[in-house]
């Protein structure tokens, strides 16, 4: 699937936004986890990974910014 420029620009926008560097920074507090759940995810075993994103969303502040990037994503017509 090819995205468009406008997707494309979308996306990083989004990816600067400072939302999303809170995401980055509370994700590097646990970056050996996350390197490896990424690797195992790739690989085809999305477990580990999906077990970080319900420990991210169960915290008020990640579920929170995960809420607000869902909702820029959206306005952005990403969604």
């Amino acid at each position: 699937m090819e995205l468009s420029k406008k997707n494309r620009d979308a996306i990083v926008q989004l990816a600067k936004s400072s939302d999303a560097q809170k995401l980055r920074e509370l994700l590097q507090q646990q970056s050996g986890q996350v390197k490896q759940a990424a690797q195992a995810a790739a690989a085809g075993d999305p477990a580990q990974l999906m077990a970080i994103m319900d420990q991210l969303m169960r915290s008020k502040e990640g579920a929170e910014l995960v809420d607000r990037i869902d909702s820029q994503a959206k306005q952005a017509g990403l969604n």
